[in-house]
């Protein structure tokens, strides 16, 4: 059982979509060819549901560069505050453009028809309506028999409605036309690694040792601050408003899930010694100048390069290659030359 799991972070996806299509040109096949669970959280739901539908990491960062001007139109360039002062009422960002670019995407495609293709998805989001976590997934056990119905682009939408960036997202539920609210998994499952893991085990009946669990983040920056009070400005930022914590505080909570997911899934693995070997996480590093809504030109090229080079690093290279190659090496060759 190969799972691939892949973290939330607005158009910082497109660093991962393009990390997964140098892999895939590197090892000369498809993540579709390769994994069998495919769990992604906000933006990593519209790869991971893409993937899963039979699409490459080219298609998912031509999808990227289709859509990202249009979704993370800044209304008020080089003015933050102006920003930060709409974020206080409405959402920085409209959805319209970004619902369009799934549709045309995904169509009328459904979960089930990606379970009745043989793949697996599982994606966090919000409900609102419930006061609880949903995770939806393919019907791939006789357990689960919810979410056959849902269309796959409102699956996405509803996982990548990151709260003060995009609207939240009203849902029909195919199984009662009851209605509900949605909004960002990352809120409680940016990494969605764990869930992955458990739902192998307990749904899929996977043994551990059998699992294998290749989790990637989009871009990340350290976002420690100092704790000593160095001037009279520093002490006033200790009692901060949602104008000084602005995006901020998203950042800050979607960050925190990614990392205790992480540890917690390396403990669970290291207590079965034979299973840690197939767990590997890639953390790509953020540099100046992108972020999860910046999706300018220079923006979009700086975050192609970051996602190929790290692929193309050997290092990388030698911990991913066991997800990209057959699960059975035949007899005269060497892991290393496959």
């Amino acid at each position: 059982m190969r799972i691939l799991s892949l973290d939330g972070g607005g158009y910082l996806g497109l660093a991962t979509a393009a990390f997964i299509a140098e892999a895939e040109r590197h090892f000369q096949t498809t993540c579709h060819e390769q994994f069998d669970l495919f769990c992604g959280t906000s933006t990593g739901a519209i790869i991971a549901l893409a993937l899963a539908s039979g699409k490459t990491g080219r298609d998912i960062v031509n999808l990227y560069q289709a859509f990202g001007t249009t979704v993370f139109r800044n209304p008020f360039p080089g003015a933050r505050f102006l920003r930060l002062l709409r974020g206080t009422t409405t959402s920085l960002y409209s959805n319209v453009h970004l619902r369009q670019a799934l549709q045309n995407s995904f169509d009328d495609l459904t979960l089930g028809d990606l379970r009745r293709s043989g793949k697996y998805v599982l994606i966090p989001a919000y409900n609102l309506t419930a006061g609880r976590p949903r995770i939806f997934k393919t019907n791939h056990s006789p357990e689960l028999t919810l979410d056959d119905d849902y269309l796959v682009r409102d699956i996405a939408l509803a996982s990548a409605a990151a709260p003060i960036f995009l609207p939240i997202v009203s849902l029909l539920s195919p199984t009662n036309g009851v209605e509900e609210r949605f909004c960002d998994g990352g809120l409680f499952a940016n990494c969605p690694a764990l869930l992955g893991y458990a739902e192998a085990i307990s749904y899929l009946k996977s043994a551990p040792e059998k699992i294998q669990i290749l989790s990637l983040s989009t871009p990340r920056t350290s976002l420690a601050e100092r704790s000593s009070a160095q001037s009279w400005l520093d002490r006033a930022l200790l009692s901060r408003g949602l104008l000084v914590w602005g995006p901020r505080l998203t950042n800050v909570m979607i960050d925190a899930t990614s990392t205790i997911m992480h540890f917690a899934l390396l403990r669970i693995m290291e207590a079965h010694s034979s299973a840690r070997a197939n767990y590997e996480r890639i953390e790509l590093q953020r540099p100046e100048g992108v972020a999860l809504d910046i999706a300018t030109q220079q923006a979009t090229e700086t975050l192609q390069q970051i996602g190929c080079e790290h692929a193309r690093d050997t290092a990388t290279r030698r911990l991913i290659r066991p997800f990209f190659v057959p699960q059975e090496i035949h007899y005269g060759q060497h892991p290393e030359t496959v």
